[in-house]
């Protein structure tokens, strides 16, 4: 299953940690978690992100 990277980010913003959002969705895996906000710290640094992939 593919989770939108808005969505994760949407959860750890509204306050919820990473260990809360793995017990509530456990299709979700740490890794998961941490690409969003790799791919959140890469679309607000300017980075091509075609060019990191």
């Amino acid at each position: 299953m593919r989770w939108p990277v808005e969505i994760v980010i949407d959860m750890l913003g509204s306050g919820m940690s990473m260990d809360e959002i793995l017990a509530e969705h456990p299709e979700l895996e740490k890794d998961d978690i941490l690409a969003c906000l790799q791919y959140a710290r890469l679309s607000l640094s300017g980075v091509n992100i075609v060019e990191v992939a």
